[in-house]
């Protein structure tokens, strides 16, 4: 007995003084939406995006990430989803439409179920876009326990509704009831607080997935007027208007980051932000100095802006990242920070594990 008591005490000093865990890694996954290239303070000083800058350059700012030119096969489709590229899930042609029947194939096993058979909760907040045409198609019947946003591409930030593509109505809902109570609440405020309020409810001994597709800074361009005042030299009122939307996106994150401090799921957690395409120079984002914008096979539409950031888990940090990588390699990097190796041949991604997580170099070339 007393044998058997001595090495359980050694275990679980040496489990206390080398900080192991039973939990996988805390995952949020934040994307932005439209953001251009040079639209966050790191790139360019006159956009105010303190919080995002100080996670940025105190883990990994990612310098060769590519995304797919719209918002659709990138955003959720045939790449942050699936590891698989457009092509291979007939989504390749274009967003996904109120009136359209598209939707990514059920064979297609999401990276929250993925994760859900790991043992992860799973929580979506923000924007879909990735099939409505049948309940089936929707969030919380494609791995997410719970679901909070809208199912739609874009529509007014304010009242929630959509009057164009020949289609008008009110699209916010609640898993899938729709969700009448944020009316007039500002969606960036509306998904910060609901993210808030999953990470201040969850245990933290149980792994947890949080995806956050921001609405901003998509079209239309709306804001609350505390944040475009902040940019009243400006003379360009679209890029007022863009530049205070993404400094509100800004301060969501803050309130989001203080949420995880304040529960200790930061300590051991990987945040990823990400853009889904680059910026539309229609909507004044600015991508320069890459030429080309949202809709082009350009740079400024496939190069996207984003960063990792963890407290203990990255073992190099404080650097600009120049490997290369695709969105369809969240996929099964994400999955074997969860402890699991990819074991889909198929998959068009590839795990970038060691490149963002110990520094090392890109699996790919081209």
């Amino acid at each position: 007995m007393e044998a058997a008591h001595l090495v359980t005490t050694v275990v679980l000093i040496f489990v206390y003084l080398s900080g192991s865990t039973a939990v996988s890694p805390h995952i949020v996954f934040i994307v932005a939406d439209d953001l251009g290239w040079k639209d966050v303070g790191f790139r360019n000083p006159q956009v105010l995006t303190p919080h995002l800058d100080k996670l940025a350059k105190a883990g990994v700012i990612l310098n060769s990430s590519y995304v797919q030119p719209v918002c659709s096969p990138s955003r959720n489709v045939s790449c942050f989803m699936t590891g698989y590229f457009p092509f291979h899930t007939g989504l390749q042609d274009g967003v996904i439409r109120p009136t359209s029947p598209g939707f990514v194939p059920i064979k297609f096993t999401l990276l929250p179920q993925k994760l859900k058979e790991l043992g992860y909760s799973t929580h979506a907040v923000g924007k879909w876009h990735l099939g409505f045409c049948n309940i089936k198609y929707t969030p919380t019947y494609r791995g997410f326990d719970t679901f909070v946003g809208y199912l739609t591409g874009a529509e007014n930030y304010y009242n929630h509704t959509r009057g164009y593509d020949n289609f008008s109505g009110y699209d916010f809902r609640f898993n899938t009831s729709v969700y009448t109570e944020v009316k007039g609440k500002y969606s960036t405020r509306v998904f910060a607080e609901r993210a808030v309020d999953i990470i201040k409810s969850h245990d933290r001994n149980t792994p947890h997935y949080l995806y956050l597709p921001f609405q901003a800074v998509n079209e239309p361009l709306q804001v609350l007027p505390e944040y475009e005042n902040l940019y009243k030299h400006i003379q360009n009122i679209p890029r007022r208007t863009y530049c205070g939307m993404i400094s509100a996106l800004d301060e969501a994150v803050a309130n989001i980051t203080n949420a995880l401090k304040e529960t200790g799921l930061i300590d051991n957690l990987l945040l990823v932000f990400t853009t889904d395409n680059g910026g539309p120079y229609r909507a004044a984002a600015n991508n320069l100095s890459l030429r080309g914008a949202k809709g082009t096979l350009w740079e400024g539409g496939t190069k996207g802006t984003g960063f990792i950031y963890s407290k203990t888990l990255l073992k190099k940090t404080g650097y600009l990242n120049t490997g290369m990588m695709h969105a369809v390699d969240w996929y099964p990097t994400l999955v074997e920070l969860a402890g699991e190796e990819n074991t889909d041949p198929n998959m068009d991604g590839v795990s970038q594990y060691d490149m963002l997580i110990n520094g090392g170099p890109s699996k790919r070339n081209e």
